[in-house]
């Protein structure tokens, strides 16, 4: 069974980003492993305890393992070599046919230093990707540019259901959140000649 690891900084970016595309991938035989960096500690029901909570419902609705959170605080998420001496040991228990992470252009400095470390770590990976930064934010004066297309029709619905087990996000980022995500499934999705797609910039790609 092929490996894929996927790198998110925070609990909800990877399904935000590539909830749809992970599911799939679950769907179609791959060991997905889930890889969130730090679990925010907020007032009320946005806890650590909730957002890992969370995050466990969210992975198994997508089909996937426990996630594995590396619990690190917020000073720890700096692009370094205990960062990346971190992330190489994932990869190197993994394995992984297929990288993800966040994109590098994002606004959250989480984001970016994650997505550093990732690339650094996974430098003799040869299939290496990035999926489309967070909602809400992640306005930057950067543009994401769309290189690879994932259709994913087939798991939207997933991905909703996946997204939907964030009640503390749900509380914190409006009514409309879900929404604006699925929309951006749709966009992608117009794009790429299909009814929801996810879109992801490449960092390196091997074939044939």
């Amino acid at each position: 069974m092929e490996s894929v690891v996927v790198f998110g900084a925070h609990p909800d970016d990877i399904e935000i980003g590539m909830g749809g595309t992970v599911a799939k991938l679950t769907a179609l035989g791959y060991d997905v492993n889930l890889v969130v960096a730090t679990l925010p500690n907020f007032v009320k029901i946005d806890t650590k305890e909730e957002r890992r909570r969370e995050s466990v419902m969210s992975a198994k609705v997508m089909g996937c393992k426990i996630p594995e959170f590396l619990d690190l605080s917020p000073d720890q998420i700096m692009f370094g070599r205990h960062f990346v001496t971190l992330i190489d040991g994932i990869i190197n228990k993994h394995k992984p046919k297929f990288v993800f992470t966040q994109w590098i252009g994002d606004s959250h400095q989480d984001h970016q230093a994650l997505t550093r470390a990732v690339m650094a770590a996974a430098r003799d990976t040869g299939n290496l990707f990035m999926y489309e930064t967070t909602i809400p934010g992640g306005i930057t004066e950067n543009a994401f540019r769309p290189q690879l297309y994932v259709d994913i029709t087939s798991t939207q619905e997933t991905k909703t259901s996946a997204l939907n087990c964030f009640d503390s996000q749900k509380i914190r980022c409006g009514h409309l959140w879900i929404d604006a995500i699925t929309g951006r499934s749709a966009y992608r999705g117009y794009q790429n000649n299909t009814k929801y797609a996810e879109a992801f910039e490449v960092i390196r790609v091997s074939l044939w």
